[in-house]
C-alpha cells in the first residue's frame, strides 16, 4: 500500500509531497530506503516497477519505500548542494515524521538514502553532516564537482569516520567540463572525474564503496538500469 502525504520543513520553510510504500508482509521490515528526487525516480526512472520486479523474485529484503519530491526546480538548485538545512530536515524532520506516523519504521535500523545527480551530492551530504542516520548511501551519478568539489574536500578532512556504505556509479560518457548550468553554476569538473575522486577519497578515508561505471550518459534510462544493482547491494536478503 502506498500513501501520499504533504510534509512541510520548519528548516527549508517550504512543504512537499512524500509518498509512502509499506512492505507487503512485514511492517516491522529491518530496512527504510528513502529516496530523493522522488517524481524523478517514480516516473522517469521508473524506480516502483524496478522494486516490483526484485521483489516478486526475491531479490531483495522486505523493506519501506519513501519518495521524497522537491519542492520546486528553484528550491532544488538551492537545497541539493551541501545546504545543511536540509540536511537537518531530512535527519531530524522527516525521520522523526515518519516514525511517528508510521511506528512499525521504528525498526528498521538499516536506512539507506538515495539521489541521482545533484540529490546524489545532498545524500552524500547528509552522511557527512549525520554519519549515524544512514547506514548506506546511494548515489547515481552524484554531481561531486558542485563549489569546485566542495564536498570531496569535507570528506578529506572529516576527522570521524562513520561506517557508512557508499553505491556510486557514474557514465563512461559523463565527461563534459566547463558546464554552466545556470548563472550562479559553473560545473568546471566532469561527472565522471569528479565521481572518481570522490570514490578514492572515501576509500582512503576507509569507507565501504561499491563503484560501477556503466556505458552511458547523465540520463534516467542509465539510472534505471543501474538502480537493480543498487537495489540489490543494498537489500540483499
Amino acid at each position: 500500500m502506498e500513501t501520499i502525504h504533504t510534509i512541510r520543513s520548519a528548516y527549508l520553510e517550504n512543504e512537499r509531497l512524500v509518498w509512502v510504500r509499506e512492505p507487503e508482509t512485514n511492517l516491522n521490515a529491518a530496512h527504510l530506503f528513502i529516496f530523493l528526487d522522488g517524481e524523478l525516480y517514480r516516473d522517469r526512472v521508473e524506480a516502483n516497477a524496478v522494486i516490483d520486479k526484485l521483489l516478486v523474485n526475491d531479490k531483495i529484503a522486505s523493506a519501506w519505500f519513501v519518495f521524497v519530491s522537491m519542492e520546486s526546480v528553484e528550491s532544488r538548485w538551492r537545497e541539493c548542494p551541501c545546504y545543511p538545512p536540509f540536511a537537518k530536515f531530512i535527519v531530524e524532520e522527516l525521520l522523526v515524521w515518519l516514525e511517528g506516523h508510521y511506528p512499525g519504521i521504528t525498526a528498521a535500523r538499516r536506512r539507506t538514502l538515495v539521489g541521482l545527480s545533484y540529490t546524489g551530492l545532498a545524500a552524500a551530504f547528509v552522511a557527512k553532516e549525520f554519519p549515524d542516520a544512514f547506514q548506506k548511501i546511494i548515489a547515481q551519478s552524484g554531481s561531486f564537482w558542485s563549489d569546485d568539489c566542495q564536498l570531496i574536500d569535507e570528506f578529506q578532512r572529516i576527522s570521524r569516520r562513520s561506517s557508512t556504505g557508499f553505491y556510486l556509479d557514474v557514465g563512461r560518457q559523463e565527461t563534459q567540463q566547463n558546464v554552466r548550468h545556470r548563472e550562479d553554476v559553473l560545473q568546471v569538473v566532469s561527472q565522471i572525474d569528479a565521481v572518481r575522486r570522490f570514490r578514492d577519497v572515501l576509500q582512503e578515508r576507509g569507507y565501504p564503496v561499491k563503484y560501477t561505471e556503466f556505458d552511458g550518459g547523465h540520463d534516467f534510462i542509465a539510472w534505471r538500469k543501474t538502480l537493480p544493482d543498487a537495489l540489490l547491494w543494498a537489500l540483499a536478503p
